[in-house]
């Protein structure tokens, strides 16, 4: 992955980088919670699901809670709500979250949608947890309402609906199809460009099809743009981690999780002018290098490996990572910031970090597969490790409780008994993943 020109792709706003933050809802986890995930093949994928979870454990690291994915394929409502017994409520959460739409939408008019969801509310309910509803992300299929001739037209109705639903019960709600469907259409032309560059390039290489000086030419053109084009990878219903990522984002934005990580403004003769959401340490200037020890409260947003570049793209997932540094007085010049010795991706001009910049991007931004990961993309990707290997223990749980279930076995609920409580202990390793620690930042002049 190629390194970005940082300057254009972090520096912000200074309203944006160290204003406050919108307001917006309280963020419905709490203290305490087992968190529920009900949904189709999407949340199934464990991809933004994944996404979502990991930055739970990163933004509130002082908070006790597990995520539980439930998600089924091809389900909609009434399937849903028939295996919510050994699927659900079983693992005996405080807050269910309902990610449903998808598959519903092919014969379920809006009304009915509505009339099951409150079923599925009444449900929740009853085994006194919290409901979230999410809305179903849009059909990346480069259409966006008021057409009428797509699945998104259905889409768009159900989360408009939603919206009312949650709003009449007081229930915490999450759109993000109307945040997507838009951008999404929008980017279907680059994204088609994006997933066809790679024949594209093979034709030119092979050198014997006919024109083929011309595409040379509009290769040439392409690699010259200012933003490479993106695609949200896998298909239409189900986008790759670039669309999931940005699913992700919009979800927590919208049920009000914190952006803000924390921000360091120092001057470079090294003087602390102000630290927010951390603790500054040793903050002195050697050898026309500026050194300091920063531990934070909390992690930026843990962006999966390979997805870097749809940061470029949508706006709201670095405003769900204020990890913010502004250095004032530093001569004219680029200057590299390293991380316990590590460099992070790209330079950046003395302009930028006079006006602050947000490092979220160039944390997780490597020039290939086999460089050196920072300590913070490392952290980054242990998170992910030990969410995934959790995820083998819940598939098993929800096997092993449907068959318990079905059977009434003891044996079977002994089983289960014991791997509700390995993944408690797994939550636990993530949450130790994910715990902040002392950093030494260095900015030096670029070489």
């Amino acid at each position: 992955m190629p390194r970005r020109n940082c300057l254009a792709s972090v520096l912000i706003g200074l309203s944006f980088l160290f204003g406050a933050a919108p307001a917006s809802a309280e963020f419905p986890l709490k203290d305490g919670d087992l968190w529920v995930m009900a949904g189709d093949s999407i949340t199934a994928q464990h991809q933004h699901s994944n996404y979502f979870e990991a930055f739970c454990f990163a933004r509130y690291p002082n908070l006790e809670f597990g995520f539980r994915n439930s998600g089924v394929g091809g389900h909609t409502i009434p399937t849903t709500l028939a295996r919510f017994d050994y699927d659900i409520a079983g693992w005996k959460p405080t807050v269910v979250s309902v990610e449903l739409g998808m598959n519903d939408q092919g014969g379920t008019p809006t009304d009915k949608f509505i009339t099951n969801m409150k079923t599925m509310l009444e449900r929740i309910r009853s085994i006194q947890a919290r409901p979230v509803l999410l809305s179903a992300s849009p059909v990346n299929d480069g259409t966006a309402p008021p057409t009428t001739k797509t699945q998104n037209k259905r889409l768009d109705e159900y989360a408009l609906a939603l919206k009312e639903l949650a709003a009449e019960q007081k229930v915490p709600y999450a759109d993000q199809f109307h945040p997507l469907v838009g951008l999404w259409a929008k980017n279907k032309p680059d994204e088609v460009l994006a997933n066809t560059k790679p024949f594209l390039a093979a034709i030119v290489a092979e050198g014997k099809t006919d024109g083929v000086e011309h595409l040379r030419s509009f290769i040439d053109a392409q690699a010259k743009r200012s933003r490479q084009p993106i695609s949200m990878q896998g298909d239409p219903v189900h986008p790759g981690p670039n669309g999931q990522l940005m699913m992700a984002a919009e979800l927590l934005q919208a049920l009000g999780a914190e952006g803000f990580v924390s921000s360091v403004v120092v001057d470079a003769g090294g003087k602390l002018v102000e630290a927010k959401g951390c603790q500054v340490d040793n903050l002195k200037l050697e050898d026309g290098k500026l050194n300091f020890e920063r531990l934070d409260e909390s992690l930026p947003f843990p962006i999966p490996d390979g997805t870097v570049d749809v940061l470029a793209l949508n706006p709201t997932i670095e405003a769900m990572s204020r990890y913010l540094l502004q250095v004032k007085g530093l001569k004219a010049g680029s200057y590299t910031i390293k991380i316990n010795g590590v460099p992070l991706g790209g330079s950046f001009t003395q302009e930028a970090l006079e006006q602050g910049v947000n490092l979220t991007a160039p944390i997780h931004n490597v020039a290939s597969a086999g460089e050196k990961p920072n300590a913070l993309l490392a952290q980054t990707r242990a998170i992910y490790q030990a969410i995934g290997s959790k995820a083998g223990l819940v598939g098993r749980w929800r096997t092993l409780s449907k068959a318990a279930q079905d059977t009434g076995s003891a044996e079977h609920q002994a089983t289960i008994a014991d791997l509700a409580k390995q993944t408690l202990e797994a939550d636990e390793k993530i949450r130790a993943a994910a715990r902040p620690a002392k950093l030494k930042f260095e900015v030096v002049p670029a070489q």
